[in-house]
Order: C-alpha cells, then structure tokens, then sequence
C-alpha cells in the first residue's frame, strides 16, 4: 500500500469546476478543513471559517449539491458541505475506486494539497486521470502507507457498507444465508457492483494479513 501526497493550485480550481465553492470558503476565512466522505469526483467535506459564508452565493454554485449550517463554536462557523466537481470526468471516478481513499486535505489560499492511497498502480491512474481533465497534481512525496489502527479503516466508505451489509445478512455464514443479488436488493444498487465491492474490499482485508 502506497501514500501519494499531492498538491493542486489554486487555478486549477477552474477546471475543476469548484472554483467558486472554494473562493467562498477562502474569502470567509479557512480555519479547518476535513473530508468526510469521498464520493468518486466529489466529496462531503467539514468547513470551518472565521466569518459566515455568503450563504445565498453558495446555494447558487453548481457544484454544491447541498450543505448545512452546523454550529458556531467560539466564534468559528461549521458547515458541512457535499459538492460534485461538474468539470471533472465519470472515468476519474472509476479509477478513483481503486484507491483506498483520500485523506488529510488542507486547503489555502495557494491551492491544495492531499493524499492518495492504495497501490501504485490505482495512484498512477488516478493521476492520469487528472491529467487528462487538465488537472496536474503535483507529486510532492511518494512513500509506503503506515495504515489506521484497524484494516477495515483502510476501506473505501461504499467498501466498509457492501461487506458490512453481507456480514450482517449472513453472507459470511456457512452454508451462505444470502447471495450477492439479496445484499444488491438491500444496498439498492446492481449485483455486479456488490461482487466488485466485496472482491476489492476482501482484497485489502487479505493484504494485511498474508
């Protein structure tokens, strides 16, 4: 498992089609800012700033799809903000899949800078993936991933909800309770993707292991 830590300037915004979310927060006054959830060419993120985003500018930009006023904590306003970067391709997505996931973004005024993780091989195509959209992440360090405290950390979120699902189901029973197609009908989504899901996630579980 591979670290990749990265950076993306803050023009590159553009292409990204975030340039106005991130503008926003910028103008109000980062204090803080941590992904929740990574959701192949978007996120759900927790925004802390100094002053209150201009709220109606925000329910306007197209990449936001909805966001929430949490609390405002000595004088620190919380928001959690789920966006979709409109400019970015459906095939940045899929690859994008093959991570572990992303993690400890910092964003500033010059850009931002955050990592990848997985193998080398999901890194390298996520990044070319970028580079097509016109995207150029900056390389900044390339190292072996240490882990979290538990493997199933190291899963994606979609990951972490298919086999928790086939656990709870009975799909680890012998003989086997349900089949892929009954976690599908209970996840709402096609067989063929539980079985990719439960295939990759099976994969990172076993590589702590053997």
């Amino acid at each position: 498992m591979r670290e990749a830590r990265v950076s993306i300037s803050d023009s590159e915004f553009e292409t990204m089609g975030i340039e106005g979310l991130v503008s926003l927060c910028q103008e109000a006054g980062i204090r803080d800012f941590e992904e929740l959830v990574c959701r192949g060419v978007g996120a759900v993120v927790r925004v802390e700033v100094e002053t209150r985003l201009d709220e109606e500018r925000l329910s306007s930009l197209e990449c936001v799809d909805q966001w929430e006023h949490v609390a405002e904590i000595d004088g620190t306003q919380l928001y959690v903000i789920a966006f979709t970067a409109p400019e970015l391709p459906e095939d940045l997505a899929d690859e994008m899949d093959d991570l572990v996931g992303t993690c400890d973004p910092v964003v500033n005024e010059r850009g931002a800078t955050l990592s990848f993780v997985g193998s080398q091989e999901a890194i390298a195509g996520t990044v070319s993936e970028y580079e097509t959209a016109g995207v150029s992440p900056d390389l900044q360090k390339l190292d072996v991933y240490e882990g979290r405290e538990r493997p199933i950390d190291d899963l994606t979120d979609r990951q972490r909800e298919v086999i928790q699902t086939a656990y709870d189901e009975g799909y680890y029973e012998v003989p086997r309770e349900v089949t892929t197609g009954d976690i599908a009908a209970e996840l709402g989504v096609d067989p063929s993707t539980v079985a990719e899901h439960l295939q990759r996630a099976e994969r990172n579980l076993l590589s702590h292991h053997l």
